[in-house]
């Protein structure tokens, strides 16, 4: 894959983030029926995203790979107290469907969300102006091919690698606790309606 296609690639994929976050911000708002299928992916796809440009970091920005210690540890704190403060603020409802049985909506988490869009967007930020958007795909050559002419894609702001390092962590860190957050309040939500299933079944 080339840089550029890499950095179309990128951008494409920040949209159809973004997109998604803003259609969990209005059900959270607005609530929304619980689907496990839906909830269990869409974790995934955040933790996806999160992981990619995690791992990226190990690979090409130069974070030490021990690091991923105490960044599991984030994450699973992340995850936890999330989990916890969801049970507080989530609002669940049910509501009779056509077959008998109640349907269950739920609604908040709204700063969750708003927190991992930031830290998702501050992190590729970070790659485009401290280290380039090629080594976002791992070519480490930095140049494209460009109407049969090579041509640099450099970093937009030129810094030392302690300091790309430190940047990387620091962002990695915020990923890490947003991707921790959402899996934590879905978590939240699946519990409440497993718990609620075996109600109805007991």
């Amino acid at each position: 894959m080339s840089a550029n296609s890499g950095l179309y690639l990128l951008l494409f994929t920040l949209v159809i983030t973004t997109i998604i976050i803003i259609f969990r911000i209005k059900t959270a708002v607005q609530g929304t029926k619980v689907n496990v299928k839906k909830t269990i992916i869409f974790s995934a796809y955040f933790v996806a995203i999160s992981s990619f440009l995690v791992y990226n970091s190990f690979l090409v920005g130069g974070v030490p790979v021990v690091y991923s210690v105490p960044y599991f540890a984030v994450v699973v704190v992340a995850a936890y107290c999330s989990y916890i403060y969801s049970k507080r603020t989530l609002s669940f409802s049910k509501l009779p469907s056509y077959d008998g049985n109640s349907v269950i909506y739920v609604k908040g988490g709204l700063s969750i969300f708003l927190l991992y869009i930031a830290a998702l967007t501050i992190r590729i930020a970070i790659n485009f102006l401290f280290i380039g958007s090629e080594k976002l795909y791992f070519n480490n050559q930095q140049t494209i091919l460009g109407n049969g002419t090579v041509t640099d894609i450099m970093p937009m702001v030129h810094i030392d690698a302690a300091t790309t390092v430190l940047a990387l962590t620091i962002t990695d860190l915020l990923l890490i606790v947003g991707a921790g957050l959402v899996v934590g309040r879905n978590a939240s939500v699946l519990k409440y309606y497993y718990q609620e299933k075996e109600r109805r079944m007991s």
